[in-house]
């Protein structure tokens, strides 16, 4: 199976893949962040929220370093702290499916893709990064 092949499954069924199998199948244009996140699973049983850094951000998901990521085709709900274009600080939700997840030292932290997010929070998270603020 070739590297086309094996991201085209990947994505549909949620195998865990590295990063660098991802970033040529990118949609949407990345840009880098060190925004702190929240984040818990939702299993119907929500248990307690872990951290990360958002290390890179676009339309359509972001990278989140953490030590503990869960599988890859967990659905999770992140929380982040982000500053609106009017300088107003609020607090944002999201939810997304972890498409791939690595705990190795280079590369500890996983993949999203948003799975529902409204577009006030995509776009002071866009905003939040390009302006250099997270």
């Amino acid at each position: 199976m070739d590297v086309l092949q094996t991201s085209r499954t990947a994505r549909e069924t949620g195998i865990a893949m590295s990063y660098q199998d991802w970033k040529e199948k990118r949609q949407y244009k990345r840009y880098a962040s060190d925004l702190p996140v929240r984040y818990r699973e939702l299993n119907g049983s929500e248990g307690a929220f872990a951290e990360g850094t958002i290390l890179n951000i676009s339309r359509g998901g972001v990278f989140v370093a953490t030590k503990s990521p869960p599988a890859a085709g967990t659905e999770i709900e992140i929380v982040m702290n982000v500053k609106t274009p009017f300088g107003e600080e609020r607090e944002m939700q999201a939810r997304a499916k972890v498409m791939w997840s690595s705990d190795r030292k280079d590369e500890e932290g996983m993949g999203l893709s948003f799975t529902d997010i409204d577009r006030h929070t995509q776009y002071a998270m866009l905003a939040c990064a390009y302006r250099g603020e997270g």
